[in-house]
């Protein structure tokens, strides 16, 4: 059975998304990055990784999105990367 909610080592995308938004709100308060990183659990490269992104793209920037959104590489998506199969991996000769 599907849990909405996750667990506590696989939160839900909005647990994802409200963690994302408390870290960077402790940030703004003037917490210091690493303490923000001990204290919610995550690594300092994802605290640096939220904030950079906050910082350029505001709330929105660290905001859940509904997955396959067009120009995101979501799957069936036209257009993929160059030198990738269809199967996504790299290229292999022919044979």
């Amino acid at each position: 059975m599907s849990d909405p909610v996750g667990s506590a080592r696989h939160p839900s995308p909005s647990a994802q998304e409200a963690l994302r938004l408390r870290a960077v709100a402790a940030l703004v308060a003037g917490h210091d990055r690493e303490d923000v990183a001990a204290v919610f659990g995550v690594s300092l490269k994802a605290v640096d990784t939220w904030w950079a992104k906050s910082q350029a793209g505001g709330r929105e920037a660290l905001v859940m999105r509904p997955r396959g959104e067009p120009g995101r590489g979501a799957p069936g998506a036209r257009g993929g990367r160059a030198g990738r199969c269809a199967a996504g991996g790299p290229r292999s000769p022919a044979l």
